[in-house]
């Protein structure tokens, strides 16, 4: 009677451990595949789906206001010229340079820019909010001495054909005004 009792009793505990076993790998292996599957990413669409570090910016190149008169308005290099290369967004007698660019939504950004024109002597800061309204049409409003006086408007892109005619005139303005750098340099001061 010693014996065999001690064997049920062993044997109730060595069951016991082994249930337990079981419950342990089960909740373990649980547990890593739920890590592993919270860990990798997933898209709603697919492989069609744009990861979330993309950022809209504006094409490179003029813009006009649509309308009427839109292909004679891009014929005269429209009525803003976006150039990230250089840093700068025109339009008119005015140039600015971007000093700062802010993603304030998603197809939406803002630019804190330094302006001069031929009407005022010293440059200014301004702001000019951009937001895509389609692929070639955006949004744009700007401060005017500092505020937001005007209510903007949409402005498109030009054809490929004005485009290729403004990046040629830029072209040609560059080179001149590199080849005139050299002469201005050497003429003595007054």
């Amino acid at each position: 009677m010693g014996d065999g009792g001690n064997r049920r009793l062993f044997g109730k505990t060595l069951l016991n451990w082994n249930h337990k076993r079981r419950h342990i790998f089960a909740l373990s292996t649980f547990a890593v595949l739920f890590a592993l599957s919270a860990a990798s990413p997933t898209f709603a669409q697919g492989s069609n789906a744009k990861p979330a570090t993309e950022k809209w910016r504006p094409k490179d190149g003029t813009y006009a206001e649509p309308g009427a008169n839109f292909n004679a308005r891009c014929g005269e290099f429209g009525d803003t010229q976006i150039e990230w290369a250089e840093n700068s967004i025109n339009g008119g007698e005015e140039g600015c340079k971007i000093v700062k660019l802010s993603d304030t939504a998603p197809g939406a950004i803002r630019l804190d820019v330094i302006c001069t024109d031929i009407e005022r002597e010293k440059p200014y800061k301004e702001i000019v909010l951009l937001k895509k309204m389609n692929e070639k049409t955006i949004f744009l409003r700007e401060t005017q001495n500092g505020k937001f006086k005007r209510p903007g408007g949409k402005m498109s892109y030009c054809p490929e054909d004005a485009q290729r005619s403004y990046t040629e005139a830029r072209a040609r303005d560059k080179a001149e005004a590199e080849q005139k750098a050299p002469v201005e340099r050497s003429k003595p001061e007054k």
